[in-house]
């Protein structure tokens, strides 16, 4: 199906990521431009700029940004009068890059590390990175871990690996480490990236060139909506009343891109991947958190 509705809040972005709705504003990054923005009344103002590509964000319970350094493989925090600091560093921890994250009410950092390989070699991990300072692999055999919530009760959390078309659910203990493994979904040939969640317990993913999925509470698919032409990377509801799906998208040139820049993040301002930041109207709105 196509999607209903659906409106442009901001074009003209190189690489969209991690749509967070907080604070009564839209964040998300812009990984090529090395920015984040936060979106207020549809107008968009660079909230942070960093050296390196921005990809995953989260709050702290300070109100601090934090952000993926993505190369460097640190965690940026960002005060609210804008000076920078590392959170934690996790290049000892990570062998390529880190990229998505999810952040809990304590400051506990949940950080997907790809560490190169292929999907057979599950050679990628989950980090954890403390308000203490401590950082920790928690999990060390997963398949691209990627879009990633957790419940507002704070006791789960839901993450996707991206090239498997799955996701995961562990209870999360007091010390921040994980239980068993549950596989909520697996989508054979197709893929899962940033993902929310719904007040009913379902899922919002992007589905890359596969569109916008939509998983039921019981782990079924449910919905399919096509985007001809276009990446859907991730998505987040927000709103004043929490029924908004933002939705960052990309055109196909991103594919190309990226084997163009590879590593070199020198070459990224020479790419633009035709991305916005996209909206919908859903029935259901985003769990409370």
């Amino acid at each position: 199906m196509s999607a209903p509705d659906l409106r442009t809040v901001i074009d003209g972005l190189s690489f969209p990521e991690s749509p967070r709705w907080h604070d009564g504003a839209l964040w998300f990054s812009d990984i090529h431009a090395h920015r984040v923005y936060r979106v207020t009344d549809g107008k968009p103002a660079v909230a942070a700029e960093i050296g390196d590509r921005a990809s995953g964000l989260g709050f702290l319970p300070d109100g601090s940004l934090l952000v993926v350094s993505m190369l460097d493989r640190r965690l940026i925090a960002i005060g609210r009068g804008g000076k920078q600091r590392i959170y934690a560093d996790l290049s000892h921890l990570s062998r390529n890059f880190i990229n998505d994250m999810v952040v809990d009410a304590h400051g506990r950092a949940y950080v997907g590390s790809r560490n190169g390989g292929n999907p057979a070699s599950k050679s990628d991990g989950l980090l954890l990175a403390e308000p203490n300072g401590g950082t920790r692999m928690l999990l060390d055999d997963m398949v691209s871990p990627n879009g990633a919530v957790i419940t507002p009760d704070g006791k789960q959390l839901i993450i996707a690996e991206t090239a498997l078309g799955r996701l995961n659910r562990f209870a999360i203990a007091d010390d921040g480490s994980l239980g068993d493994r549950h596989i909520i979904c697996e989508l054979p040939g197709r893929h899962i990236d940033g993902v929310c969640l719904d007040a009913a317990g379902g899922v919002w993913c992007g589905g890359g060139n596969g569109g916008l999925l939509y998983v039921a509470p019981d782990g079924s698919l449910a919905t399919v909506i096509d985007f001809p032409g276009r990446m859907v990377l991730a998505c987040s509801l927000g709103g004043p009343d929490g029924r908004t799906l933002f939705l960052a998208t990309t055109s196909m040139k991103l594919i190309d891109n990226l084997a163009f820049i590879g590593a070199d993040r020198t070459r990224d301002a020479q790419v633009n991947s035709d991305g916005r930041i996209e909206a919908m109207k859903v029935e259901i709105p985003g769990a409370a958190i």
